[in-house]
């Protein structure tokens, strides 16, 4: 058995509203046929990886991804509330210059400091990242040794990236996460090394 647990993070694939720069949040999208084909495309990766367990959020965009993943390794996907993305309340389904326009003294303050300033009605980042955090403690514990795939959000596997990197959690929007992207974090006993960020299955 391998002294670390080894983490595969992966954002779900492109959306059918992607092009309008909403913040969806909690709010179900399916992916677009673009999302698909980057999702088979990364399920072709893992074809042959040791993968023990597939754990995803329970919003519909990661959860139709994982499932094409988890049938290529003949496993069931986990989802979980615990990974899904940043709840933004009453900014949800609104696009950046709608929010600008509706709430213009918070978007000044989102602007200066995103991770302190809270949608209204959404969550905060701190309750964000104590939740997923919790959740991946679990899962760590479970699977010593093993490998896993965590398929969820930008916003989820910036939290956990910064965790690995020992990143306060204010410089989380400075970790690109692209559609499908992936990265690989080995979780050992008191440390964790990133391996890769945002890689890609090359479509």
């Amino acid at each position: 058995m391998k002294d670390y647990t080894r983490v595969y993070l992966i954002r779900h694939g492109h959306l059918v509203n992607s092009h309008t720069g909403v913040y969806n949040g909690h709010t179900d999208i399916e992916l677009s046929p673009e999302g698909i084909a980057q999702t088979i495309a990364v399920a072709e990766l893992f074809r042959d990886k040791p993968v023990r367990a597939i754990y995803s959020s329970d919003l519909k965009r990661s959860c139709e991804g994982a499932k094409m993943i988890a049938s290529s390794l003949g496993l069931e996907i986990i989802p979980t509330k615990a990974f899904r993305e940043r709840d933004f309340g009453l900014w949800e389904g609104l696009t950046p210059d709608e929010v600008q326009a509706k709430y213009s003294d918070l978007w000044k303050n989102w602007m200066i400091d995103p991770a302190g300033t809270c949608p209204p009605e959404g969550e905060p980042l701190s309750d964000m990242q104590k939740r997923i955090w919790k959740e991946l403690e679990i899962i760590l514990e479970m699977h010593k040794g093993e490998e896993v795939i965590l398929f969820t959000h930008a916003g989820v596997n910036r939290v956990i990236l910064c965790h690995a990197l020992n990143l306060d959690i204010e410089n989380c929007f400075r970790l690109q996460q692209d559609f499908c992207g992936i990265s690989i974090v080995d979780f050992f006993e008191t440390a964790a090394v990133v391996r890769l960020m945002n890689g890609s299955a090359g479509i």
